[in-house]
């Protein structure tokens, strides 16, 4: 889980300075909330991140596959009911892949799967201590065994 924490938190921070439009409805109506936070990230900034990215951790090519990230977190406990029904649209059209406890963290993981890959992912992690939601929306050429190097502790 602390990998897949630390991927989040580079998207994130690579992000920052990458303005851009919502390809998710459920995301763009949730970033319009004041208590989110909300980065986008488009296939050409992930292409250029794909040259800086850590080859011991996970193939640059898994990052060039993918066509657009979106980030959301909010760090408000009443609003999280909120933000899950926010999704409700988003999570619909996707299959329930896993659902996992660790500690204080509850994450629960959507795919849409195309053959041998997924066309999104969609993760929710729920963290009880400090109270904090995120949710991380990715699109592109998925593949799980690519993943799972970047979820590794």
């Amino acid at each position: 889980m602390i990998g897949y924490k630390k991927f989040a938190l580079g998207i994130l921070m690579a992000a920052a300075a990458v303005s851009g439009s919502a390809q998710n409805k459920s995301f763009e109506k949730i970033s319009k909330l004041p208590e989110a936070q909300y980065a986008y990230i488009s296939e050409s900034m992930l292409s250029s991140m794909g040259a800086m990215a850590d080859s011991t951790r996970f193939s640059p090519s898994t990052i060039d596959r993918l066509k657009s990230v979106e980030i959301l977190t909010c760090e408000t406990p009443e609003t999280f009911d909120r933000i899950i029904e926010m999704l409700d649209p988003c999570i619909n059209e996707l299959q329930l892949l896993s659902r996992l406890r660790d500690d204080n963290d509850n994450i629960t993981i959507y795919g849409k799967r195309n053959g041998d890959k997924l066309s999104s992912l969609l993760l929710i992690e729920i963290k009880e201590s400090p109270e904090i939601l995120s949710a991380i929306f990715m699109t592109g050429d998925i593949d799980p065994d690519s993943l799972k190097s970047i979820t590794r502790p």
